[in-house]
């Protein structure tokens, strides 16, 4: 299997993880309003679920942002092309670096959830699966930085992302 196919098929699983997660915090949101509203009881667990949710969704897309530079940017001051390459590998640099502290700190917090037993009060998800969860994503979006940085480095040329705006 090439390498294009396999990494489509990640990106297109990370959509397709993050959408569901939208569509799961919306879902629940609804029913939380409605019950809270006109039944006069929300859901107990409905806080506990969005939470989890929302970090899957979050650590779930930024790969894909970090991949085609997708993330926000604002260009204050107008640079010169080779200028912009060094923004963009200095950029990238400094997300992986970030990211992997991230991942980091959270497996160093799963390992240690996971030796204390300690789970979320109302659905009893074991603490150290979320941390781990946020830890292997949050690995992943350290190395589509590393990608994304040395893709600059290979085609300064190329764009930040196909869907990119550029307001001037």
């Amino acid at each position: 299997m090439s390498e294009t196919r396999t990494g489509g098929r990640i990106v297109r699983a990370m959509e397709a993880i993050g959408a569901g997660s939208l569509m799961v915090l919306m879902v629940t949101v609804f029913i939380d309003v409605v019950g809270r509203n006109l039944l006069n009881t929300p859901l107990p667990w409905g806080t506990e679920l969005l939470e989890i949710v929302l970090a899957l969704m979050i650590f779930a897309i930024y790969p894909l942002l970090a991949l085609s530079f997708g993330h926000i940017t604002v260009d204050l001051i107008q640079v010169r092309p080779r200028l912009r390459m060094v923004q963009r590998v200095l950029s990238g640099a400094i997300g992986a670096t970030v990211f992997a502290l991230i991942a980091w700190c959270m497996g160093r917090q799963a390992l240690r959830s996971a030796s204390y037993g300690e789970a979320t009060p109302l659905l009893n998800v074991p603490l150290s699966w979320v941390l781990g969860g946020i830890a292997a994503l949050a690995a992943i979006s350290a190395l589509a930085f590393l990608k994304a940085t040395v893709r600059s480095i290979h085609h300064p040329g190329a764009p930040d992302a196909p869907h990119a705006t550029e307001v001037n």
